[in-house]
């Protein structure tokens, strides 16, 4: 699954709606760097609202579906991280304290491992599609025939190595949440009122909208009902 048009265009909308708006023309430096400064709290608010997001995925039920419902789910995943990490990259644009800085370049490179992972696990689920289905695949337009136990050794493998890696996704997320709530408390203290409010506004209205990439993903709920 992949976000839709109309869902990618109200993101842009929202996004036009909560960033400050930038003057055109040249003004004085204190003055430009100060708008630039104000994009923090909402890409800020945008990136956490991500990364909550993909942390709840990958702490559902992933195994719910066949082949086609996980690879939704990865593709879900990786459209999220990504999108924390584009939005981590501008954050770094932004700011002035080189320990800010080397906090947010950390996050950086924790969202890119995080992805990267993810697209491993989509690899998976085409793997099995492809050796495993019934369709006229690339292994029988070639006539590569396979054994029932070749088949059976095959399947096993996948499938293993793919809970192995989900389980092992799910640890990083949830033993990273400790870290990233303290990088969140110590920029979240150095907001003034209206920092917060505008940060805290993005979290809720992307929350919202990464929300609806996430319908079709099974989650823990789902599974016990």
């Amino acid at each position: 699954m992949t976000l839709s048009n109309d869902l990618l265009s109200r993101v842009r909308k929202t996004w036009e709606m909560l960033k400050p708006v930038v003057p055109t023309v040249y003004g004085p430096p204190r003055r430009i760097d100060h708008l630039v400064k104000m994009n923090l709290p909402p890409l800020m608010g945008r990136r956490d609202a991500a990364f909550d997001k993909a942390a709840e995925i990958i702490a559902g039920d992933v195994f719910a579906g066949e082949e086609r419902e996980r690879n939704n789910v990865y593709t879900v995943l990786g459209t999220l991280l990504n999108s924390a990490a584009d939005d981590t990259r501008a954050i770094l644009a932004t700011l002035s304290s080189p320990d800010t800085e080397a906090r947010e370049k950390q996050m950086l490179s924790f969202l890119e491992l995080l992805h990267d992972i993810t697209r491993s696990l989509g690899d998976f689920t085409r793997l099995e599609h492809e050796l495993f289905s019934e369709e006229n695949t690339a292994l029988r337009e070639f006539a590569v025939s396979r054994t029932e136990a070749e088949i059976a050794r095959s399947e096993r493998t996948i499938s293993e190595a793919e809970i192995n890696i989900v389980n092992l996704m799910r640890a990083y997320f949830e033993r990273s949440l400790p870290k990233v709530a303290r990088y969140r408390e110590y920029t979240g203290k150095s907001f003034s009122k209206a920092y917060a409010s505008r940060y805290h506004k993005s979290y809720e209205v992307y929350s919202k909208l990464y929300s609806e990439l996430s319908h079709a993903v099974p989650s823990n709920s789902d599974a016990e009902a």
